[in-house]
């Protein structure tokens, strides 16, 4: 009877450990992108990435580019520092380009702290900040609280400090702390062929890049970390005197209406863009137009 019940305890165990280390489906999508922009890619990729340890963990970052002003890119929960790619390829030969890749911090005050210290690091007194959606948010973030780094920030498909993403998405995380990382991953990819790449009209780019990126960069441990700090409030006001620019699609899947509506009213003197069934991932899926949108806002800005 011992032995039997021994026996049944190893094959649960057996199964559990099977069921939460199961590897993590990794999908090869290259042959989507359209050549111009993988080349694009390829050459930014290619560009050596730095590394600084602030706020205790390692944090990449890119840095490339040339001129007397500095664009700071900062991406969203399931991206990555080359997300940004067809910016970078864009703006580069203009202006100096920082674009950072998260370590699992849990904390906007992490996040913030990590960032200064890699603009202190390059010697970067103050930059142009470009964020989407949780990168959107951090900008917001280091513009309350560092103004004095910031020359303006322009927050694409975002939200402003709120309560109702925690309230919605409670439930969710916390089946999302047990459950494994290959369903975790699988299920998210799930959403973006469901749900988020159909409303950036099925782009090849955002397809490719976002979906070869869930298993690899975007990990578990990282969503939930980033998760924390898409939740974590602040009421720091933005200055004034800091130019804001919004870029809003009609359609985002992943900010509701009524966040579109309480960053407009929380900014009220900003430049808005609303772009017409552009989904969560603009800057990927409609690269060329982002980039004129984001250029007349730096270059008027200045003027």
């Amino acid at each position: 009877m011992r032995a039997k019940i021994i026996l049944i305890l190893l094959l649960i165990v057996t199964g559990l450990a099977i069921f939460y280390l199961y590897p993590v489906k990794r999908v090869n999508l290259e042959t989507l992108y359209p050549d111009s922009v993988f080349t694009q890619l390829n050459q930014v990729r290619q560009e050596p990435v730095q590394q600084i340890t602030a706020s205790g963990p390692t944090w990449t970052y890119l840095v490339t580019g040339r001129g007397d002003t500095t664009l700071l890119f900062l991406h969203g929960m399931g991206g990555s520092y080359d997300i940004w790619f067809q910016q970078i390829s864009h703006f580069k030969n203009r202006y100096r380009i920082i674009s950072v890749e998260y370590p699992p911090v849990h904390s906007l005050k992490d996040l913030g702290s990590g960032i200064v210290g890699i603009l202190d690091k390059e010697a970067v007194q103050r930059a142009v900040v470009i964020g989407s959606s949780l990168g959107g948010y951090l900008a917001q973030y280091l513009t309350a609280n560092y103004p004095d780094r910031v020359l303006m920030v322009s927050l694409g498909n975002t939200f402003p400090p709120n309560t109702e993403i925690k309230e919605k998405n409670a439930g969710l995380i916390r089946l999302l702390r047990i459950l494994p990382e290959w369903l975790v991953i699988g299920q998210m990819r799930n959403r973006y062929e469901e749900e988020i790449l159909p409303a950036s009209g099925n782009s090849p780019t955002a397809t490719a890049f976002l979906l070869t990126l869930l298993g690899t960069k975007v990990n578990k441990q990282n969503l939930l970390a980033r998760y924390h700090c898409v939740v974590d409030y602040f009421d720091t006001p933005v200055p004034d005197s800091i130019p804001v620019q919004i870029i809003e699609s009609d359609n985002d899947p992943l900010v509701s209406s009524s966040l579109r509506e309480a960053l407009k009213a929380r900014y009220p003197t900003a430049r808005v863009v609303t772009l017409n069934a552009q989904g969560h991932f603009p800057y990927l899926s409609h690269a060329r137009q982002y980039n004129a949108i984001l250029e007349k806002f730096i270059t008027q800005t200045n003027d």
